[in-house]
């Protein structure tokens, strides 16, 4: 009787272990090979495993590396040098973009990298980097490939749509009318070469109306904060040799105003590239810092001679890919 529950308990565990979202694995024969191959199946449990993978990796790089980051963030409060606004795309993370370590970055992530002044939660973002932690860079980041871009190029939805999608409709208007009412040669081409079209689909990732309406929706944005009081109460500040910081800083003594530039980049989603678009602003009579990132104009010649001088006149069908729209999907 002893021997049977000692077998059967052995037997639950094992099964127990078989379970287990880790341990469950479908056979897949690959053509060539005279034996299958153990793949683990997707889960839940499994995927947020790899959160888990991830986060381990990156402690123990963190205690290789800079032990006692961490726990000096911890006590002495942060102090980033740059304020992020970039788009909440998955693949446009800044940190991993920049290989930055904690407390490099102050961030505001939103569909297509926008600024509004009517929205209180990136002007809040501003305002605490600004006048709290005392940064010295705002840079505002869109990537080529962009979603919300793309949405803003395609036909609105015709139909009747749910409160999910209507609230990023709402979102995107921005660019949709920035679209429609730009005068950059490439955004001009492309809605005249789309002006009769009964609907028209989001487009390819190098065709050069979107790649400019991508430009020009990051411009948008740093035209937007340097506009803001935020930033325009700041600047005066400093003409004024006044202390401009509306708190004392966690991080330490608030101390004088310090000069602010507002960069406006893009992300090139193909080749890992941050590319400057020029349009950086300063306080009035403050030189503009050396940027070390690559002007754009030279980034869209070599993504022309990438996809072939003469791919605009092409008459060879298109690839066909995934088009999973905005109002199918959150990444932008």
């Amino acid at each position: 009787m002893r021997t049977s529950c000692l077998v059967f308990v052995v037997f639950s565990a094992i099964a127990s272990i078989a379970a287990h979202p880790v341990n469950q694995q479908r056979d897949i024969r690959i053509i060539g090979r005279t034996e299958s191959v153990k793949v683990v199946a997707e889960t839940s449990s499994n995927r947020l495993e790899m959160l888990s993978i991830g986060n381990q990796a990156f402690r123990d790089k963190l205690t290789k590396e800079t032990p006692d980051l961490l726990k000096k963030l911890a006590d002495e409060g942060q102090e980033p040098p740059f304020m992020f606004l970039g788009c909440s795309d998955s693949r446009v993370s800044e940190g991993t973009v920049f290989n930055a370590q904690p407390g490099t970055l102050f961030t505001q992530r939103n569909i297509a990298n926008q600024y509004h002044k009517t929205d209180p939660n990136a002007q809040s973002v501003l305002s605490y980097a600004v006048s709290e932690l005392g940064v010295s860079h705002v840079i505002v980041m869109g990537h080529y490939g962009c979603g919300g871009v793309a949405a803003s190029i395609a036909s609105a939805p015709s139909a009747a749509i749910d409160a999910a999608s209507g609230s990023i409709q709402n979102w995107i208007s921005p660019i949709r009318s920035l679209y429609e009412t730009s005068t950059r040669a490439e955004i001009v081409e492309h809605r005249a070469k789309h002006g009769n079209a009964t609907l028209v689909e989001e487009p390819e990732i190098s065709d050069p109306g979107f790649r400019a309406l991508v430009e020009e929706n990051v411009k948008a944005s740093v035209n937007s904060i340097v506009k803001d009081s935020v930033i325009s109460n700041h600047f005066s500040a400093l003409a004024t040799a006044k202390n401009a910081t509306a708190v004392t800083r966690r991080s330490g003594e608030a101390g004088p105003a310090k000069d602010v530039f507002v960069h406006g980049f893009v992300y090139d989603i193909e080749t890992g590239i941050v590319h400057d678009l020029g349009v950086t602003v300063g306080p009035p009579g403050v030189p503009i810092p050396s940027i070390p990132f690559a002007a754009v104009a030279k980034a869209a010649t070599e993504t022309a001679n990438a996809h072939g001088s003469d791919s605009a006149h092409s008459t060879e069908a298109p690839k066909k890919r995934s088009r999973r729209g905005l109002l199918r999907r959150f990444s932008s």
